[in-house]
């Protein structure tokens, strides 16, 4: 019998700076039914396309590298928006090979990053939280000056998983604030001045 495949489902949320030692504290009204801080960590992100190919099909390439490890990955949107989104990550290089040929069938498969061209890169800063023992809570800072938070859930039921953080983000909203939020790679796009609608 075949299990399915976990999908990342994720909302991003806006933070105030202010707020931050009342969630790692724990002292928001309602408080969390638990929270634990998992730390800080710093990564370096790089995206690879071709003529905005990929992302034009739902696909991010990109390689992330931190101080133990380097990992190339796909993600793959399955639905959603750049603010409520779900994806399937992938990290098996032959996969991630089959994926992208029916779209660049020019591209090189011996080559590290398959001859792409860099579309971006940039350094993040995470802060960590599991809370009330499911939802996984960043706050990432941009070497760019660009800040956004994401819920995120692992779900093979995406319908229900969204439901679920909606519900989340509506029980302590004191900290999730409302309004438009932006990923940070279409941050770095406009910040650096890059059109990527051809």
């Amino acid at each position: 019998m075949s299990t399915k495949r976990l999908l990342e489902v994720e909302s991003k949320f806006l933070f105030k700076p202010s707020l931050i030692a009342t969630l790692e504290s724990n002292q928001g009204t309602p408080a969390f039914t638990r929270l634990e801080a998992l730390g800080t960590h710093q990564f370096t992100d790089t995206y690879y396309d071709y003529r905005n190919i990929l992302s034009k099909n739902g696909i991010w390439l990109r390689e992330r590298k931190d101080s133990q490890s380097t990992i190339l990955e796909a993600k793959v949107r399955i639905s959603g928006d750049f603010a409520r989104s779900t994806f399937d990550e992938i990290t098996d290089r032959k996969t991630i090979t089959d994926l992208i040929r029916p779209h660049l069938p020019q591209f090189s498969e011996g080559h590290e990053n398959f001859g792409l061209d860099r579309l971006a890169e940039f350094t993040t800063t995470r802060q960590d939280f599991r809370a009330d023992d499911k939802f996984a809570i960043v706050l990432d800072y941009t070497d760019f000056g660009h800040s956004v938070g994401e819920v995120e859930l692992m779900a093979e039921d995406e319908a229900t998983a969204h439901q679920e953080i909606d519900g989340f983000l509506s029980q302590y909203q004191w900290f999730f604030q409302k309004g438009r939020t932006e990923g940070k790679l279409a941050a770095y796009f406009r910040v650096h001045g890059i059109d990527t609608s051809t």
